[in-house]
Parts: structure tokens; sequence; C-alpha cells
């Protein structure tokens, strides 16, 4: 009876295991148990005159995936799937991995793992996959860290969303930010919120802009919010418009109202014109209406240009017959060009006949 209690606790053991640690091959893996990442990257970069990869796995937010990648050989139409994390500058190789042995983690794919590149004794690098996802090192050793507290990373990534440009080649250093952004973001635990929520009102408007994009494609109706409100408050004129293309990325359900309101009353022309190019988008067939009548109220050129051109991205079925009737019918000369050159884009028989009719 006890050799099966311990057999039983070997293969729950190693189910753990499993489930803590994605499959890795072609380099050396070490275990450690953690709690500060900071303090484990200073010890062991000092000892390693190669650069390395620092591991960890935290759960991941809800509706995220954790990526991965697929290689076809296109002479025997293998699929393989996996990552290279370390590149050898050389000529392309697909990952060398073999089939996964042993127990299959339940909860594979549900968590995101974030690997740290470390050269010279600070981080150069940063990726994320999912935990299911097989990895080919590539030669290099992986220091997988156990024990880390979803606040821990977070603390952790935060520093990496203002690196050293003084030290550092500028398009690695914002390689760095916008990925210690994508990793923040991919956490489940609710301070990623607070924590995008603080980089999104930054001094820096480039992080200001990669933060609040971030809040909207990845933390669902409190990213939205926090957007809203920040166009409220935000002074810069092309942050206000990266703003705006962010909420038009937004599934959320209110995303057509605001773009509407933004369209009808926002002061800037160019945040106006942007609201009501996305607005057919967001909104759909019952927009035309509201489209149309800001056609015959904004005074703006730029913004009756584009909301022409907000039609014409609907289905042919919707936005052909708006166009043609515009073409013909409209008085405003900017939105009559603006219609044909619509329809003059379009290899649709109906544009083409419409046209056809008006040269006559």
């Amino acid at each position: 009876m006890r050799s099966g209690i311990a057999f039983a606790l070997v293969a729950a053991a190693a189910v753990t295991a499993a489930a803590q640690q994605p499959q890795i091959q072609n380099g050396r893996v070490e275990t450690r148990q953690a709690s500060s990442i900071s303090s484990e990257i200073a010890t062991l970069g000092a000892a390693s005159a190669d650069p390395i990869w620092v591991a960890w796995r935290e759960p991941i937010a809800d509706g995220r995936r954790g990526g991965c990648n697929w290689y076809s050989d296109d002479v025997n139409s293998i699929g393989i799937r996996g990552v290279v994390i370390e590149s050898d500058n050389g000529p392309y190789k697909p990952p060398q991995l073999t089939a996964p042995t042993g127990a299959v983690p339940l909860e594979a794919g549900t968590n995101v793992v974030i690997l740290a590149r470390i050269s010279n004794k600070r981080v150069e690098r940063l990726r994320t996959f999912g935990d299911d996802c097989p990895l080919d090192a590539n030669g290099r050793t992986v220091y997988w860290l156990n024990g880390v507290t979803p606040a821990e990373s977070l603390k952790f990534l935060e520093t990496l969303t203002h690196p050293d440009y003084a030290t550092m080649v500028r398009s690695g250093a914002d390689s760095l930010v916008s990925s210690a952004l994508s990793a923040i973001a991919s956490h489940r635990d609710p301070a990623a919120d607070a924590m995008l929520d603080k980089l999104a009102a930054d001094p820096d408007s480039s992080l200001r802009r990669q933060a609040m994009r971030q809040l909207v494609d990845n933390r669902g109706a409190h990213g939205f919010e926090t957007v809203r409100r920040l166009l409220d408050t935000e002074k810069n004129p092309d942050v206000r418009r990266s703003l705006v293309s962010s909420l038009a990325q937004s599934r959320q359900p209110q995303t057509a109202d605001v773009l509407l309101a933004l369209a009808r009353n926002d002061s800037d022309e160019s945040i106006r014109a942007d609201a009501v190019y996305y607005l057919p988008a967001r909104g759909g067939v019952k927009m035309v209406p509201e489209i149309l009548k800001l056609l015959g109220s904004d005074g703006s050129t730029k913004v009756r240009q584009r909301a022409v051109d907000g039609i014409a991205t609907l289905p042919a079925d919707t936005a052909l017959p708006a166009l043609i009737q515009l073409a013909r019918d409209s008085r405003d000369v900017v939105v009559r060009k603006q219609a044909v050159s619509a329809l003059g884009r379009s290899k649709d028989p109906r544009a083409v006949g419409a046209l056809q009719e008006l040269l006559k």
C-alpha cells in the first residue's frame, strides 16, 4: 500500500514539474527557486561570460494567447510547432525538436512564459510564449525560476519600461519597452491594470501611446474605460490620435457610440476625421445615416473626405449604393470627388456602371 502511495506522489510531482516548466530542448536547463527576479539576474549575469536566458511563467490574462510558431518543411510538408529562442545570426533554421514525452499538463496553454536574455549583466531582450509552446534554446543555458509571484513579475517588468537609453542602442531599448508592456498586459493579475494605467500617464509620449494600446487590446472593459477617460485629459494631439486609433480596435459594445460622439463634438478636426473614418467598421451599416448627417454639417474638408473613405470600407452591398448616391446627388464638390475616387478604386461592376453613367 505504501509503495502505491509513494508511486502516486512521484507521479503527481512529475505532473506538477511538467506544468511548471515548458518543453525546452537543445540547451542546458537549470531550475532555481526564486523570490526576486532582479537578484537572480544580477547573480546569474555576473557569473556567466556568455549570454543566458532567465525564464518564468505566470497565469495569462483571459482571452489572451501566449503564442507559438509553426514551421513547414516545403519538401516533406512536415509541420514543426515551436520556437528557436536564441538566434545565432547564421542561415535560417527551424526548431530542432523532438515530440514531448511524459505526462501532458492539463493547464498547458493557460499561462505565459516570459524569457529575458541576459548579456553583459543586463536584460537586452524579452520574449513571451504560451507555456505549451516547445522551445529550442539553440545551445544556450536557460535558468528556470520557480516561485515567482505575479506581483514580483510585474514589478520587474515595469523596470524594463524605462531602459537606460544612454547605454543601449535606441532600437534595442525601444523593442525592450514594447516587449515589457506586452508581457505586463499578458498577466491575469488585476495589478496589471493599475500598472498600465500608470504607464499610460507617463511623461514619455511614446510609452503612453504603447500603454494605451495594450490597455485597449488586452485589458477588456477596464482598458477601454481608461483610454476613453484619457481622451478628455490628454494634451498631445499625436497621442490623442493614437488613442482614437486604439479605441477603434476595441470590441467593447460602446465603441461605436464613443467614436460617434468624437466625430460630432471634438474640437480637433483630425480627431473628428479619424473617428468618423473608423465609425463604420465598429458600428456597421446603422452608422451610415449618422455619417451622412456629418457630411452635411461638418465644415472640415478633411473630415468629409475621411467620412466618405470610411463608408467605402463597408461591405460592397452597403458601401456602393451610398457612394453612388453621393457621387450623383451631393452638392458638395469635395464629397462628390471623394465618392467618385472611392468608386474608381472598386472593381465591382456596379461601381464601373455608375462611373460610366456619370461620365455621360
